[in-house]
This record gives structure tokens, C-alpha cells and sequence, in this order.
């Protein structure tokens, strides 16, 4: 049962952040909620530069920051659609697998202006978000930056 509502939670937040509204992860989100998304490109150095070690490199830390990386997600107009939910391990621990297609849809039907595929990997205790960190091919981010004209250099807020 525990399962089957987590998974039902994760399709309404997706529903909601996919119509243009992030405050239900947001809210789910513990204030020292840290987001971990790969690659040399503008989402994951929005704050600081990346790391390559075998750890997880942590891009967005804290509220604030996975605010504005929510914030980015709508105003690009990204959206996912689900293929699959997997969940384990109990309330005070549970890891979350969301399998999703994620894409800017363009003009015409199935003409999208980025598309991707990703898993992203969720930590919960007792239904509180504490890490997300997101597995997907980084070239398609950072080829969508260079048709933007988007300067990884130029997007790292802090340093």
C-alpha cells in the first residue's frame, strides 16, 4: 500500500510540475535538499562548477537553489512523461526510480525541440525529499545549450 501511494504521489507531482507548477516537489523537499544533475552544461552549473570523482556531485544545494532549478524547468517548458515507477525501502528510507521521457514539445506533433530520456533517482524520509539526482545523456543537455547559444561559463550563479 505504502508503495502504491508513493507512486501515485510521484504521477501527481510530475502531472502538476508538467502544468507549469513545481511547488508540490518543492514543498515535499526538506530546506537542505541537494539535486545532482551531470554534465558540463548550464543546469548543472547553475550554481557552481561540476566535480568528476565517483561520488555524487551535489549542483543544486539546498531549497533555494532546487527553487531555481524547478523555476528553470517551467519556464523552459520542459515536461516528462512517465514510463515507470519503482520504489523500495520503508518510510524513513525510500528510494524512488522515476523513468521518464523528458522534451520540449515543438509546433507540430512529435517535432520536439529537445528531447531525452532519464532516470532520476530519488531519497525520502518520511515522505520528505532529501536528494535527486538524475541519470541522462548530458550530451543532448549540453548540444540543447549550444543551440541556445546558452555559455556554461556565464550560467554559474556563484562560485
Amino acid at each position: 500500500m505504502y508503495k502504491a501511494s508513493v507512486r501515485a504521489a510521484m504521477r501527481f507531482a510530475v502531472k502538476k510540475l508538467n502544468e507549469g507548477d513545481p511547488s508540490l516537489f518543492l514543498r515535499l523537499a526538506r530546506p537542505d535538499a541537494a539535486i545532482a544533475f551531470p554534465g558540463e552544461n548550464t543546469w548543472s552549473t547553475m550554481f557552481r562548477p561540476t566535480h568528476k570523482h565517483r561520488g555524487r556531485h551535489v549542483t543544486h544545494d539546498g531549497i533555494e537553489e532546487c527553487r531555481a532549478f524547478a523555476d528553470r524547468f517551467v519556464a523552459e517548458g520542459v515536461q516528462f512523461e512517465i514510463e515507470d515507477i519503482v520504489v523500495n525501502g520503508p518510510p524513513w528510507n525510500t528510494r524512488i526510480a522515476l523513468r521518464v521521457q523528458s522534451f520540449i514539445p515543438g509546433a507540430a506533433e512529435g517535432d520536439d525541440v529537445y528531447n531525452n530520456r532519464a532516470v532520476a533517482w530519488l531519497e525520502t524520509c518520511w515522505g520528505r525529499l532529501v536528494a535527486w539526482e538524475d541519470y541522462e545523456d548530458t550530451e543532448r543537455v549540453a548540444a540543447w545549450d549550444r543551440t541556445r547559444g546558452a555559455d556554461i561559463a556565464t550560467a554559474i550563479a556563484t562560485e
